[in-house]
């Protein structure tokens, strides 16, 4: 989980910078807006996430749900 996170996070603030124009824009970043307009998730962040038939919509509600467990299982101990 905590290495899809890092993903997520490294390659949206990449895109952001991109976007501003802080950084060049490469063509991951392409492909990562592209994805994301179409509402797909990118093959890049499939490979270490779960199995899912849904949208980047609902499959991000469900990786908040399940950091959120994950994180409250981890405050209990």
């Amino acid at each position: 989980m905590n290495i899809l996170l890092n993903l997520i996070r490294k390659a949206l603030n990449d895109l952001r910078m991109g976007l501003t124009g802080e950084l060049n824009q490469t063509g991951s970043m392409d492909m990562l807006l592209s994805h994301l307009l179409i509402m797909k998730i990118p093959e890049a962040w499939e490979k270490y996430a779960y199995e899912s038939l849904k949208d980047s919509l609902g499959w991000f509600a469900d990786l908040k749900e399940r950091w959120d467990q994950y994180r409250n299982w981890t405050e209990m101990w």
